[in-house]
């Protein structure tokens, strides 16, 4: 590639025909400037493109970075949702055995209860045929002390 530098110092031979050496000079020293200015915005946009391709890899870094980052917490959230439901579920079984221990204590209680009830009936029952066959004597008692009574009544 020409650099503004090798227009500014070429030097063409001298002939005796041909162009004006000053005409040359003038011309040439025109595109110089021209080619200067451009040659250097070249230089500026390929350092932009440069810069461009920099961010855009940057970008395109960061980008995988943070797909990366949110698959990790997608799995960690799901982890955190599968440990939710294993200590949903443990403590569902913990109380299902409870409460199966709690029926099983409370029918225990209740059949206990029930023969705490049957053996009052019993006794009852018992205590009310004593209470009965003593009420019985005591009549038979007081009958024959009447028919006692009246005969030693009878005999008088």
């Amino acid at each position: 590639m020409i650099t503004p530098n090798d227009i500014a110092t070429k030097d063409f031979k001298k002939v005796a025909v041909g162009y004006s050496p000053e005409e040359v000079d003038i011309f040439l020293d025109d595109l110089y400037e021209d080619y200067e200015r451009l040659y250097l915005e070249s230089k500026n946009k390929a350092k932009q493109q440069t810069a461009v391709t920099e961010d855009t890899e940057k970008l395109h870094n960061l980008e995988k970075a943070l797909e990366r980052t949110l698959e990790l917490a997608e799995q960690a959230a799901e982890q955190m949702k599968e440990a939710a439901k294993a200590e949903a579920e443990q403590i569902r079984s913990a109380a299902k055995v409870e409460a199966e221990q709690i029926l099983a204590d409370s029918r225990t209680k209740v059949f206990e209860m029930e023969q705490q009830i049957a053996a009052l009936q019993n006794r009852y029952e018992l205590m009310r045929t004593r209470v009965k066959m003593l009420l019985y004597a005591e009549i038979e008692l007081l009958d024959k002390s009447d028919i006692s009574a009246e005969k030693e009544e009878a005999e008088k």
